[in-house]
């Protein structure tokens, strides 16, 4: 999927009280919850190793956003840099018993919303870049 950051992009609300947080994973405690959830989060039980997390928090404009209820993490997406005015979307789940609640759309909106103000012009989700890695 490509999206045009020029058009107009519309805001969905979350749910109840949960909160979309620009998560930098600053310790390994956050790091680990985060993987954790990424695990429950994923069709097949499967999340990256730590170390393939702490090489992909290096990488060109590296950005997570990640949706809370209270300190539980309850579904992310990251983003990065594919250029000057491209960017990608990856690692986008929610855990199965918040699925359905418009929690996917919501903060993948917030994370388009920010590349469109760093002035980027599109955004792709990471399995459209290889198709290989698509569930």
């Amino acid at each position: 999927m490509k999206r045009d950051l020029n058009e107009d992009i519309q805001n969905y609300p979350l749910p109840g009280n949960l909160k979309i947080k620009k998560w930098e994973m600053t310790t390994q405690d956050e790091e680990e919850k985060y993987l954790k959830a990424e695990a429950a989060g994923d069709l097949y039980g499967v999340s990256w190793s730590l170390n393939h997390l702490r090489w992909t928090k290096k990488g060109q404009e590296w950005d997570t956003f990640t949706v809370f209820d209270g300190n539980e993490v309850v579904g992310s997406v990251m983003t990065w840099e594919l250029g000057k005015e491209r960017s990608a979307t990856e690692n986008i789940f929610v855990l199965p018993e918040w699925r359905r609640k418009g929690i996917a759309k919501a903060v993948i909106t917030e994370a388009l919303i920010f590349l469109k103000e760093k002035g980027k012009s599109e955004a792709v989700i990471m399995e459209e870049l290889y198709p290989y890695m698509s569930h």
